[in-house]
């Protein structure tokens, strides 16, 4: 232990001394009258402003520091430069006019090669590899909505609806799962790994994160020697595992595909005949080629579970805090759809569902750090200085609380999106609100980094949710002991640099004996199509 403490100690000092020196440079720039710098919080030698930041929940500091400096301001950890935006036009003005310029990704320590690729190509730096796989999940994404996801998104709900009924107080998990087999069902027809595939997720995230390794935040432990490395030797072990599983699912599928076994309506048949019409009938690919579609699938895959997952948890929540919107968004359901559970093809005639879905998803932001940018070359903002490397965080959180585009923005009001007069409002009804166009879907990130998952998440929050809502009341739990109503803090979350709530307490009372009768035998009729 001590030769550890020794070896952080020689590794940290020269870290720290150029951090010093570096700081010094930057005053002296500071001082020679060319640029003006961009407000922010007092810097501090070496720590920069890193000392009072909870890296659990940091996007609250971030909004309090808006409050105070404005809607762009810059601050610094460890030598870091960061630049913080809390305004839609300065972030469209930087990310996506500049894109050519502020379209980088940051470094995520504790992760492998992830910006020369092929494992994520949501972290990737811009290069071919990322142009290939970016515009092929993209026409793959496009495609697949075209057919609202060929009816895979309504068949597994009948499977959630059942888990809901039979086993309530799962619900947190069975939510993720059930995002999880969505997305495995569409990548490779195997929705029976929906639960390996949302712990996966889970742990990528983790990985990513700043509450996550603390070499995310104090990045000079990354390079102690192999042998002496925890962070190193979990994180090898956790990529192996997961490429390994990606490619092995890629195979299988690569297999059945020629056997003539693999369903259409998957991803993985939708590459493989673009091979076949490329002329490479036997699927034959070398071991660089087989590792980039396995990855770009199995990412594809991944990426879409937590995404999905907590936003729909913080939807269930909201609906029990909110029983007045609840009901509202039941009686347009019951009036769409009658004794039958919801589908794609209600969203038009469901713009109270759309509303309630949106307004969740602004009131506790899935992302509320925005995923980072990074300055790909120098540029100048205003007059001012934006060194190459400098990170750029796009804070949604903040984003969601400016008063004059969210009037009342702490508190859940699905009608600014309902009705006139609200700066949300839109019309048609019929198309207003979604997740794929119109205001406040900064969400989904900035310009050349824009998230490919809008399409699905437009369907599958509809039709999961809607269906939730179809069968079931959502109520506050009461306490055995006391008869109370047992609160929890609805802030409370994994704090990933994607959101899930932590477990709350929600009971899920079948609305009539009816229902339960058709959630039931809905069940019965898919399970031999669901591979349960």
């Amino acid at each position: 232990m001590d030769s550890i403490r020794v070896l952080v100690l020689y590794l940290a000092v020269p870290s720290l001394l150029f951090s010093v020196l570096r700081q010094i440079i930057s005053w002296r720039k500071k001082g020679d009258g060319l640029t003006k710098p961009i407000p922010g919080p007092q810097q501090f030698p070496i720590v920069g402003r890193v000392h009072d930041l909870d890296r659990f929940c940091m996007w609250k500091k971030f909004k309090e520091w808006a409050d105070i400096y404005g809607p762009i301001y810059r601050t610094s950890m460890l030598g870091q430069q960061f630049i913080i935006i809390s305004d839609v036009k300065i972030a469209e003005e930087l990310l996506v006019k500049r894109g050519h310029i502020y379209s980088g990704r940051p470094q995520i320590r504790a992760l492998f090669d992830h910006k020369t690729g092929p494992g994520y190509v949501a972290l990737m730096d811009r290069h071919e590899i990322w142009t290939r796989q970016r515009k092929w999940v993209h026409a793959a994404m496009a495609e697949f909505h075209r057919h609202h996801f060929f009816g895979v998104i309504e068949n597994e709900v009948k499977r959630y609806l059942a888990v809901l009924l039979l086993d309530p107080a799962k619900f947190h998990a069975n939510t993720r799962e059930h995002c999880g087999r969505i997305m495995s069902r569409l990548a490779w027809d195997d929705a029976s790994i929906g639960k390996e595939n949302g712990d996966s997720a889970d742990c990528t995230l983790t990985q990513m994160s700043v509450s996550g390794p603390i070499v995310n935040t104090m990045t000079p432990l990354w390079v102690i020697p192999w042998n002496w490395n925890p962070w190193k030797k979990y994180e090898r072990a956790r990529e192996d595992k997961q490429r390994a599983w990606w490619l092995e699912s890629f195979q299988v599928a690569k297999n059945r595909f020629l056997r003539g076994e693999l369903p259409t309506d998957t991803w993985s048949n939708r590459y493989f005949t673009g091979l076949q019409k490329q002329g490479n009938l036997d699927l034959e690919q070398n071991p660089q080629e087989e590792e980039f579609a396995s990855c770009m699938l199995g990412f594809q895959n991944l990426v879409g579970v937590v995404t999905m997952s907590g936003p729909m948890l913080f939807f269930l929540m909201a609906m029990l805090l909110h029983p007045e919107w609840q009901k509202k968004a039941q009686e347009e359901i019951d009036r769409v759809c009658g004794d039958r559970v919801p589908s794609s093809s209600d969203s038009a005639d469901l713009p109270v569902v759309r509303a309630c879905l949106k307004e969740a998803v602004r009131w506790r932001s899935g992302v509320p750090l925005g995923v980072p940018h990074q300055a790909e070359k120098d540029d100048e903002f205003r007059g001012e200085k934006i060194s190459k490397g400098t990170i750029i965080l796009a804070c949604e959180w903040s984003m969601n609380r400016v008063p004059e585009q969210y009037p009342d923005p702490e508190n859940f009001h699905p009608e600014r999106y309902l009705e006139k007069g609200w700066p949300t409002y839109q019309e048609p009804l019929s198309q207003y609100p979604n997740f794929r166009e119109g205001v406040g879907m900064h969400t989904f990130g900035w310009g050349r980094r824009t998230c490919l998952g809008q399409h699905i998440v437009d369907d599958e929050m509809l039709v999961s949710m809607a269906a939730v809502l179809w069968g079931f009341n959502l109520n506050r739990k009461i306490s055995p002991k006391t008869g109370e109503v047992i609160d929890f803090d609805s802030e409370a979350t994994n704090a990933h640099v994607i959101l899930e709530p932590l477990p709350y307490p929600c009971e899920f009372q079948p609305r009539s004996a009816q229902k339960v009768e058709q959630i039931l035998s809905g069940y019965v009729g898919a399970r031999d199509t669901l591979r349960v």
